[in-house]
């Protein structure tokens, strides 16, 4: 460690300065409570940060670049937090490629990584999987990074199924991600207890907050994608982005306070659930291509027809395989207080999807002791603002009876309710009404690119410097087969 520069500004606290692998290999090892380890400003190629000595409530270990975002990290390079109460500040990954698993990876609890930015983080191959962020662990934390330009299989950021709860990501910017139709490429997805229906009290309990996407394309279909239960995705904004902000399946979920501007992009979603006892309040979508659906969920319990191929996985200690529905049941869910504006397909869908791939998925449970209040449908070029499906009766559909769904207080604007059940709750009014000041009135403030992100590259913006904003390119698939197609979302 001759070369490296050491501060002791306490006999409590250490400081390395690190100037190459050696040395930061080194310094990892030697890490106690509250040291800290400076990468010096400059490329760093092909360097594995694997830090495996913690710190405790109150004194991290912190890993930062001497100048934030003056450390690049090139080549194979990536960062695991592998011991608890760790602090990685500032680095910038940069065109590099890893072979699988994560980029950054979370192998512990209490980690934070803020203000750190992956951008072209590429293969070149398309069909090499890896995130570029994954938790594996409790109460970690991404704050304040940025990600642009993942053009690959795998999401930007996941969550693993087991052992990994309370973790965050906020303040993140998430910007020209790629399109290619391959299931699978969400922006970020969520997996925990809840993935294949259980009910209990256990979640990934995962935060998703104060986050901006845009462009953010991936798969086109997902852009957060909730499989697990007990999450809350809050006041994020999503800008001209395919796909939709879902509750694939899980319970007791929060999405609340978000702004989906779609700004009319073909692909531009709104909001879709499935799961019991989730909440979806407060948000806003403008110009998508629809605004909130409540799917049908899947009937497992035996074969309504001798074509019903049952959704199979592995669950439990014994990892025996059992029936899980494609798609959950939506059962007390409770939408309130959004406000829907020129969307082109429906402000509300109750029952989409009905018998969709029908005989071998049974796909026909239709949503059930739901409750819409208060919701605001405005369509300035009118259509349908609600819609919904009337189950059929004849066998084998006879033996499902559904408890209605209440709406109470919800304003049509300009468009016409089609779905017979909600006529009691829904108001139509006519235009001309000045619906701008309706947007006004609920005070939706969508977050800019000068909110969210490390500062550093909010600084180099607005010296002129956009060389980590520049549009990325993708040479990959961007349709899949229709056998494909029909599983995407499993």
């Amino acid at each position: 460690m001759a070369a490296a520069g050491l501060i002791r500004p306490s006999l409590l606290a250490r400081e390395f300065l690190v100037q190459d692998r050696a040395q930061l290999k080194i310094a990892l090892q030697s890490v106690k409570a509250g040291d800290a380890v400076v990468l010096k400003n400059g490329d760093w190629t092909d360097t594995q940060i694997l830090v495996s000595a913690g710190g405790e409530t109150g004194k991290p270990v912190e890993v930062r670049a001497e100048t934030p975002g003056g450390v690049v990290l090139r080549g194979s390079s990536s960062l695991a937090i592998n011991a608890p109460y760790v602090t990685v500040d500032g680095l910038l990954f940069l065109g590099g490629a890893i072979a699988s698993d994560a980029v950054i990876q979370f192998n512990s609890h209490h980690g934070i990584v803020r203000a750190t930015a992956v951008v072209d983080y590429n293969p070149a191959d398309f069909a090499t999987k890896y995130y570029w962020v994954f938790f594996r662990g409790d109460d970690n934390v991404l704050e304040r990074c940025y990600f642009k330009g993942k053009n690959h299989l795998e999401p930007v950021v996941g969550n693993e199924l087991d052992d990994s709860r309370r973790n965050r990501v906020t303040g993140c910017y998430f910007k020209d991600i790629p399109f290619a139709q391959q299931n699978g490429r969400e922006i970020i997805r969520v997996w925990g207890s809840g993935k294949y229906e259980g009910r209990d009290d256990d979640g990934a309990f995962f935060t998703i907050e104060g986050n901006l996407f845009d462009h953010a394309d991936g798969e086109g279909a997902e852009i957060i994608s909730l499989k697990s239960n007990h999450n809350q995705v809050l006041r994020n904004t999503v800008v001209a982005t395919l796909g939709c902000i879902n509750i694939r399946r899980g319970n007791f979920n929060t999405v609340q306070g978000n702004i989906l501007l779609g700004q009319g992009r073909a692909g531009a979603m709104g909001f879709r659930m499935s799961g019991e006892h989730n909440l979806v309040q407060g948000n806003l979508a403008w110009g998508c291509a629809y605004g909130i659906t409540v799917s049908c969920g899947e009937y497992i319990a035996d074969a309504l027809t001798s074509g019903y191929q049952p959704n199979l996985k592995s669950r439990g200690t014994a990892k025996q395989n059992s029936r899980v529905p494609t798609y959950p049941q939506n059962r007390d869910v409770t939408i309130a207080d959004n406000l829907m504006i020129g969307n082109a397909g429906p402000d509300l869908e109750i029952g989409s999807s009905y018998k969709n791939h029908w005989p071998e998925s049974q796909q026909v449970l239709l949503p059930e002791a739901c409750v819409i209040r208060n919701n605001r449908f405005v369509r300035p070029a009118g259509g349908v603002s609600v819609a919904g499906t009337v189950p059929e009766t004849a066998p084998p559909f006879e033996r499902f009876k559904f408890q209605p769904n209440r709406f109470d207080g919800n304003l049509l604007v300009g468009g016409q309710n089609s779905y017979a059940p909600a006529a009691a709750g829904c108001v139509p009014l006519k235009l001309p009404l000045d619906w701008s000041a309706v947007l006004e009135t609920a005070k939706f403030k969508p977050l800019t690119p000068d909110e969210v992100g490390p500062s550093w590259v909010i600084a180099r913006r607005k010296a002129g410097d956009t060389s980590l904003e520049k549009p990325s390119v993708i040479s990959a698939p961007t349709t899949i087969s229709p056998k494909k197609k029909a599983k995407a979302g499993n």
